[in-house]
């Protein structure tokens, strides 16, 4: 019998990836096809934690920790996921024998990566040098354009500022998707209920991963696999004197038998800041209030007060 043809070495992209974003997607779309012409697997390095958690222990702004990542690389069509640690031994590690012991490491057949892809010990190599060595190891390099959307490119950095201002809708726009947090379903106050709006508390399961500014969002709630639309507070209910920061999701319609042990929730659009009112009476006239505003928006009759570029239909 013959022998069964082997496949060629992976098609290759590297990256932190964080946030998996459109500039992301254009790479990692490039890598699949191009693996699928040539009838190789698309595979994937990336690094865990991402760099920036080792050189700072605080940074509390990852946006996709690894297993959000590796479930989204699997629904665009990468079949094999490489994880290096990154620690303080890679952090020192020249950019040539990275590549080497990293990277051809792999035998890949193609490498693809962004054009400002920097790797190695204080970032020192990049695209060029990953080209000769490639070249050397009998692989190619492919280099993605960076892409831009509203006026500026597309980067985990200036997604992060946008959350960090509860600019849900334009960070939607440069991630292809909705924000997205989940976690444990814990008990909480009983305040929400009280005013007439029961809330799930959820508690993110990653201490490092963004939870984007205070105030009150219109959501879609995940519960079993089935969405719901919902409100989101996030802060530390002032009205209350709360001194806990809190997530807290009110279903709007919807009535549970019993609370999940999970959810998670997708950010739409911010519909005000968090405040402080003067009694609960007033703060339950308010959350009806955006309870009604948040029904428009769902319906596709309103448009959101502080972002022209988020005023569509939901």
């Amino acid at each position: 019998m013959p022998k069964p043809e082997r496949r060629p070495g992976p098609v290759l992209t590297l990256g932190g990836f964080d946030g998996v974003h459109l500039g992301h997607r254009q790479i990692i779309a490039r890598t699949r096809d191009l693996a699928r012409r040539a009838g190789a697997p698309a595979a994937l390095l990336t690094y865990e934690p991402l760099p920036a958690q080792l050189t700072h222990p605080d940074f509390t702004y990852v946006l996709t920790p690894l297993a959000e990542k590796v479930l989204l690389f699997a629904e665009l069509g990468i079949e094999t996921v490489h994880v290096v640690r990154f620690d303080d031994a890679l952090r020192l590690t020249g950019p040539e024998e990275f590549v080497d012991r990293e990277v051809l490491g792999l035998s890949p057949s193609a490498v693809v990566v962004g054009h400002d892809h920097r790797f190695g010990c204080r970032g020192e190599g990049d695209v060029e040098l990953l080209r000769r060595r490639l070249t050397a190891g009998g692989a190619r390099l492919e280099v993605v354009p960076e892409i831009e959307v509203a006026g500026g490119p597309v980067r985990s950095t200036r997604i992060r500022e946008r959350l960090l201002l509860g600019d849900v809708g334009r960070a939607a726009e440069l991630l292809g998707r909705p924000y997205r947090l989940e976690g444990q379903v814990a008990s909480g106050t009983g305040t929400g209920r009280r005013l007439g709006f029961p809330t799930l508390n959820l508690v993110v399961g990653e201490r490092e991963k963004l939870v984007p500014a205070d105030g009150v969002y219109a959501v879609r709630v995940e519960l079993d696999g089935r969405e719901h639309p919902g409100l989101l507070n996030i802060g530390h209910r002032p009205t209350f004197r709360g001194e806990r920061r809190t997530v807290e999701a009110h279903l709007l319609d919807v009535r549970l038998d019993r609370p999940p042990a999970r959810a998670a929730v997708l950010f739409l659009v911010r519909l005000r800041p968090e405040r402080k009112f003067p009694d609960p009476g007033a703060l339950a006239r308010q959350i009806a209030a955006d309870a009604d505003r948040a029904r428009g928006l769902f319906a596709g009759r309103g448009q959101t007060l502080d972002s022209p570029h988020a005023s569509k239909k939901i």
